[in-house]
């Protein structure tokens, strides 16, 4: 239902089982490196053009763009496969990282708010970002790749668990939250 709160049934089953985001998410990461990549070649191409000279200036911006193509092609991938999220009794865990592994929970007593994002690459494929903002040093997380339809549905569950563990807390617990 575009605009109003979804049925129930259309509410993804939120068990503890492991989940991995929406795959279009692939193309928001591929766009976001080739596009972090274009200020640095161009800075790098005038650098290397002015010291260089003509003819060799131009070897630069040619190994930046092939090894811009050679990131964007495997890297979002390799990240995709990597990142994983699941609801558990007791917090959100996060599992990703390609070259440095991360494992995360956020204990749903924690949790503060919760915002569904959306930049315009993820409105065109149809995909949102939750931002968790939680009561904790570390701040918050960011759950990306959700099919934007489901994404108010998991943030609904979320703040019904995070309500209900609150309510589990004692006082002390429940005035610091």
């Amino acid at each position: 239902m575009p605009g109003g709160p979804r049925p129930a049934a259309e509410i993804p089953d939120l068990d503890d089982r492991d989940r991995p985001l929406d795959p279009r998410v692939i193309t928001v990461w591929r766009f976001s490196t080739v596009t972090s990549m274009l200020l640095p070649t161009a800075v790098l191409t005038a650098v290397a053009v002015g010291f260089l000279g003509s003819p060799n200036g131009w070897l630069v911006p040619a190994v930046l763009v092939v090894l811009t193509a050679v990131l964007a092609a495997w890297y979002p991938g390799a990240r995709y496969e990597r990142w994983r999220w699941r609801l558990t009794d007791l917090a959100v865990e996060l599992e990703r990282g390609v070259i440095v592994r991360q494992a995360e929970a956020l204990p749903y007593f924690r949790i503060q708010q919760i915002d569904v994002a959306q930049g315009p690459i993820d409105r065109l494929l149809g995909l949102a970002s939750l931002q968790v903002t939680s009561a904790s040093a570390s701040g918050s997380v960011t759950l990306p790749g959700i099919a934007a339809d489901e994404a108010p549905g998991i943030r609904r569950a979320l703040l019904a668990r995070a309500s209900s563990a609150v309510q589990g807390h004692d006082a002390g617990v429940r005035d610091a939250v």
